[in-house]
């Protein structure tokens, strides 16, 4: 059995909540675990899940923050279905993230510009998750930055990989990446006041983390 937990996206100046990030979950021995195999899991059972819990929290918030591998991304049965699923829970927008799992398969540039343009023009929206970690570098991501809505900066992955003193440096970066695109810039795994105040000096409005709330089932 597969739910969805959802975990919220605030903008800390205007004091409001953006989205949430949906996070699936499957049941197993009595508990709630991370999917052993995101592939593995049906596609249509994913995008009724997504409709289920956006319908109903469709008078809270503008979007629903949906992760996707590369290959799932560039998969074309699972656009279709992420299309329909938008026309579905409209007027909620779907925001995609791309995270930095590897590509499995070859594709080129072209290809994934045209898989960009396709959602773009059926009104999904595209985020690349944990940049500057993974192959979601900025000398990998660099050309699809005129293409995007967004990215997410994962202060989590920095810690969990001992590269704590890089975080400053490298927010500032993709603070200015975001800035000079136009593009939205979300900052994930706050945890306390401390980076709360630290995201303040840097002037980042939008923030994730348990410092505004853990991931929750939803019912």
């Amino acid at each position: 059995m597969y739910r969805y937990f959802i975990q919220p996206i605030f903008n800390k100046y205007k004091g409001s909540l953006v989205g949430y990030e949906m996070l699936i979950r499957e049941y197993v021995n009595g508990h709630w675990r991370l999917p052993q195999c995101f592939s593995a899991i049906p596609k249509q059972v994913q995008s009724e899940l997504l409709v289920t819990v956006a319908q109903k929290l469709s008078r809270k918030i503008g979007f629903v923050y949906f992760n996707l591998t590369w290959e799932q991304f560039l998969d074309n049965e699972f656009a279709q279905i992420l299309i329909k699923t938008q026309k579905e829970i409209s007027p909620v927008t779907l925001a995609i993230e791309i995270i930095e799992e590897p590509v499995q398969t070859n594709y080129s540039f072209e290809q994934i510009i045209q898989q960009f343009n396709f959602y773009r023009q059926h009104g999904v929206l595209i985020t690349l998750d944990d940049v500057g970690t993974g192959i979601n570098t900025l000398e990998n991501i660099q050309g699809f930055l005129p293409y995007i809505f967004g990215l997410k900066f994962p202060l989590q992955n920095f810690r969990a990989e001992g590269r704590q003193e890089q975080i400053i440096t490298e927010l500032a970066t993709w603070k200015k990446i975001a800035d000079t695109n136009n593009i939205s810039l979300v900052v994930e795994g706050v945890e306390n006041e401390a980076d709360d105040q630290f995201l303040d000096n840097l002037e980042i409005s939008y923030r994730q983390g348990y410092h505004y709330g853990k991931p929750r089932l939803f019912e």
